[in-house]
């Protein structure tokens, strides 16, 4: 078997009226992703969804089909799809370009899951066969707002919530605590402050947040800022956890020698399956435990987080996947599996997803 081509295809789906999500960085309010495609001569075909965050990883829509199409292609065209070990030597000569680099990994495991006719979370570590807990992604509100959503959700079987921070911190702890009030003791709740808070603010606010049993607090400071970083840590009694930190194994590896974070998010969307490897097995060995988190991914990105988060015994805590549920619409033919706080996959060879090409036709982008 052969790669024999590979399509990078833009789309855009624009979010529900009242679904828009404010964090630290910036609002979302639709969903310009990219359709990876990687296509082989034996008629086999594996999908992929890469989402730009140029404000995170520098890379756009554009950026994102251009080094697939005139960098990335190129350089694996014709050979073996199962070869990953050559194959990704030849794409870490492009540098950067995280998100693009991972959709092709995420596709060329798809493909290998059709043509053996296996889950793609069976052949990366098969360690469970029933569905996931969720995490629910809420973005900054206003206080009562935000504890009506979790209310809501936590009604309808959510029992975890990210709650974005940052931007104001006295209207953080409030919302919070409101949070708590409308979810109970059950939930669990932690922060994601993009590294938006300054040191000792972030130590006021997660101090004051762990009288409401908070969890872990998420990227809270700057990673740049060396022993000050290490003086919030030292100063709250939750661990803190890596994401913006954390992009690549060597990233990853630096972390746990400073041992300054107690945990870390993966996200599928800028590793692909071939990098988060490297990464649980490494922070297994270090004692830190894993979750998969969300880079706003849609229901295709969403499916090949499931399978990752399935795979592996040091992923310990809710996924965060649940962006997609913000989204007017997406490309799949069938919908996502959730209920009641649980998601899954279907029990099919690779991602076991396939696209309604009408639906992607109707949102794909032309310049």
């Amino acid at each position: 078997m052969k790669i024999s081509k590979i399509e990078a295809i833009p789309f855009n789906i624009p979010f529900k009226q009242d679904m828009h999500f404010q964090f630290a960085l910036r609002v979302s309010k639709f969903c310009n992703h990219v359709l990876v495609k990687v296509h082989t001569d034996e008629g086999i075909t594996g999908i992929a969804e890469a989402p730009p965050r140029p404000h995170i990883y520098g890379c756009t829509q554009r950026s994102i089909c251009t080094v697939i199409e005139e960098a990335l292609a190129p350089s694996i065209l014709g050979m073996n799809p199962f070869d990953l070990e050559p194959i990704h030597y030849r794409l870490e000569k492009v540098k950067e370009n995280l998100t693009a680099k991972a959709a092709v990994d995420v596709a060329l495991h798809d493909v290998i899951g059709r043509a053996t006719g296996q889950p793609v979370y069976r052949l990366l570590g098969g360690w469970n066969e029933g569905p996931v807990p969720v995490s629910w992604m809420m973005g900054i509100n206003e206080p009562d707002k935000m504890a009506a959503e979790a209310g809501d959700l936590f009604a309808r079987g959510i029992k975890a919530f990210k709650v974005k921070v940052g931007l104001d911190l006295e209207k953080d702890l409030e919302s919070f605590q409101k949070i708590r009030e409308a979810v109970g003791d059950e939930a669990l709740l932690y922060i994601d402050a993009n590294q938006a808070y300054a040191p000792f603010d972030a130590i006021d606010a997660i101090r004051a947040m762990e009288e409401y049993g908070l969890a872990w607090a998420e990227e809270p400071v700057s990673k740049s800022i060396g022993q000050l970083r290490r003086k919030v840590a030292d100063s709250i009694s939750v661990p803190i956890s890596g994401d913006e930190s954390c992009f690549t194994p060597a990233m990853v590896a630096h972390e746990i020698r400073e041992g300054v974070i107690g945990l870390v998010v993966m996200k599928i969307a800028r590793s692909g399956y071939f990098q988060a490897k490297k990464i649980v097995n490494l922070c297994e060995q270090a004692g830190l435990p894993c979750l998969v988190g969300s880079q706003g991914d849609g229901a295709l990105g969403t499916v090949a987080a499931v399978h990752f988060a399935k795979a592996f015994r040091n992923i310990r805590y809710p996924i965060e996947n649940t962006y997609f549920l913000r989204l007017e619409d997406d490309l799949l033919k069938e919908p996502v599996a959730l209920a009641g706080g649980l998601i899954d996959v279907a029990e099919k060879p690779g991602l076991g997803v396939e696209i309604d090409e009408e639906k992607l036709e109707r949102y794909r982008v032309r310049w």
